[in-house]
């Protein structure tokens, strides 16, 4: 599952997830739009707050890759 259908599954905002991580909510939608990824400390953050193991997220994201 990727960033986006985890917080959806926890019916979480990013508002929420950034209460919970305090990673900014421009930065968790950033993460799921594929824009950027994360740093494994915000993964760790992330995961911890979504109450998943960080490998059970595919944190490659829909752009990862196409960028730059």
């Amino acid at each position: 599952m990727n960033l986006r259908e985890a917080r959806f599954e926890r019916r979480l905002t990013q508002f929420d997830l950034r209460l919970k991580t305090g990673i900014h909510q421009s930065k968790i939608s950033n993460f799921e739009q594929g824009y950027i990824e994360p740093t494994e400390i915000e993964k760790k953050k992330l995961s911890k707050a979504l109450a998943v193991k960080l490998s059970d997220i595919d944190w490659s994201g829909e752009r990862y890759g196409r960028l730059g």
